[in-house]
């Protein structure tokens, strides 16, 4: 063994931010002198001490710790001593590494005095179960946080430390409550709109940096990225978040990101079905209808490269044949010195697997088709339709009738099972005046039988409200079919919001022959 005065010792002090809150046993000052205790008694040299007061430890980037390491590595020390095994930390990967690789690689003898623990005693208590003891601790409060931190979401209350572009914390009354940031209300209104009516994601980005319109982090003031050359200019994934995000028609949303584990700092985007949506939960910037419009459109171009021109059919062709979308690529080229350019549809599943045979090219002028279909559109008009009509045609399939028959027929069947459990009623009753069952089987049966009628009862009393407010709704919707028909009877050039509302998809034949697949289904 080496004598004790060979060894030069740094005692090395920890203690989060929630010890804290109980100063009187895992204090710096408590650590510091339960140490200094076995130093005098060990007469070992003291050379330096390091602390990290307020760091969590989970975490191996800590100021203290980090000048010790350097310490150790310039031979300035060679012990080191910790109050017990958690100050050292509690991540029993990183932890493991330090005690039983890093420290005896480095000739540096290791001791966590309260746990009895020294690296030059063959009999210390098993150090991989007390690490991993400590590791479950951290892991054991941190999904406590989480917990509660997803209950106070779920309850409406905002948890996050910037607010989405467009708001900001009421920090003047409550700091989980979001407000409207005036400032840039205005901008988030005007992506919505420029996107609903055709303007693509990068078109938008272009508009946005050409106007120098600051980013959401510049605009917060938030360090992030500011290292990157393409730092303060406005990218597509900046804008798709913000037309994805229901908060802004006043449905709360949070957990769109969340840590790796609660190891590592790195944040990954959650599934939609991971969300946390209060509704109604903050004021709203655009309407539910606008909101809507815009993930309708999304979904349609959310796999297409961000191309600054822009198609009014793209993401609604698909081949007929293999069932894949149709892609629309420009192509350029030099005739007698002058460049044309051509926009060529193409089945994707055909470009992938050309030499198989999977399908057919389905090559088609996207000029030409465009103009076939607005022609269509216009035909179909005119032939069909006056505007009263058309209106009907619009609210008979609406999702708000689909809404209300589903509710009356859900009446009709809870009608029904109302009258099957009153015959089952009537002829429990009857067993019992049969003496086929004892009273004590018919009161069990009629209590089980009465309580379900109570609950079939309460609710069809909710499908009625639930059936008044459809009433209600369509009623104020008259003046949105009204703007509907005049925009789509004008059809100069409909925005592609107009053309999301009413068509589903329009499919291509390898013949090259179109079928159109209308929302408003009497009209196809």
């Amino acid at each position: 063994m080496i004598p004790s005065d060979t060894y030069k010792v740094g005692i090395y002090l920890r203690l989060s931010k929630d010890e804290a809150k109980n100063r009187e046993s895992t204090s710096i000052s408590n650590q510091r002198e339960y140490i200094w205790n076995y130093i005098k008694e060990n007469k070992l040299t003291y050379v330096d001490e390091y602390i990290d007061d307020g760091f969590s430890g989970g975490n191996f980037d800590r100021d203290g710790f980090n000048q010790m390491i350097k310490d150790i590595e310039n031979k300035k020390i060679n012990m080191v001593i910790t109050k017990d095994l958690s100050r050292l930390g509690r991540d029993h990967i990183e932890t493991g590494y330090y005690a039983e690789r890093y420290f005896p690689e480095h000739r540096i003898r290791y001791v966590a005095y309260g746990d009895r623990y020294d690296s030059l005693n063959p009999n210390s208590h098993n150090i991989l179960m007390k690490f991993a003891y400590n590791d479950m601790y951290i892991q054991d409060i941190s999904q406590k946080i989480i917990e509660i931190l997803n209950t106070k979401k779920k309850n409406g209350l905002f948890m996050g430390g910037i607010a989405p572009y467009g708001y900001k914390r009421d920090m003047a009354n409550d700091k989980h409550k979001l407000i409207i940031d005036e400032e840039v209300k205005d901008n988030v209104i005007r992506i919505f709109k420029m996107f609903n009516n055709g303007k693509g994601i990068q078109a938008i980005c272009n508009t946005f940096n050409n106007e120098k319109i600051p980013i959401p982090s510049v605009y917060k003031n938030q360090p992030r990225g500011n290292k990157s050359t393409t730092f303060g200019i406005w990218k597509p994934k900046t804008i798709e978040n913000i037309l994805t995000n229901p908060t802004y028609m006043g449905n709360l949303t949070q957990h769109r990101e969340k840590k790796v584990s609660y190891k590592s700092k790195k944040r990954i985007r959650t599934n939609k079905s991971e969300w946390i949506i209060a509704e109604g939960k903050c004021p709203a910037i655009i309407s539910k209808e606008t909101f809507e419009i815009s993930q309708n459109i999304y979904q349609k171009n959310k796999n297409r490269s961000h191309k600054s021109h822009e198609y009014l059919f793209r993401g609604f062709l698909y081949c007929k044949e293999c069932g894949h979308t149709i892609s629309i690529n420009e192509y350029k080229w030099n005739k007698n010195g002058k460049e044309v350019i051509k926009h060529i549809c193409n089945c994707n599943y055909y470009k992938k697997y050309p030499k198989y045979n999977v399908c057919t090219s389905h090559k088609l002028d996207y000029d030409e088709l465009e103009k076939e279909v607005l022609n269509d559109i216009k035909k179909m008009c005119k032939k069909y339709l006056k505007t009263n009509d058309f209106e009907n045609l619009l609210k008979n399939n609406d999702k708000t009738l689909k809404l209300n028959n589903n509710l009356e027929m859900k009446k009709v069947r809870i009608k029904n099972e109302i009258k099957m459990q009153n015959i089952c009623l009537d002829k429990a009753l009857n067993d019992f005046y049969k003496e086929k069952i004892t009273k004590e089987m018919y009161t069990r049966q009629y209590n089980l039988i009465n309580d379900t009628i109570k609950n079939l009862i309460n609710e069809s009393q909710k499908i009625d409200i639930d059936l008044q407010l459809l009433k209600n709704k369509a009623a104020k919707d008259n003046t949105k079919y009204t703007k509907i028909i005049q925009e789509y009877l004008k059809l100069n050039k409909p925005a592609k919001k107009l053309l999301s509302s009413l068509i589903a998809k329009i499919e291509i034949d390898e013949n090259l022959n179109l079928k159109i697949y209308y929302k408003i289904r009497p009209l196809f």
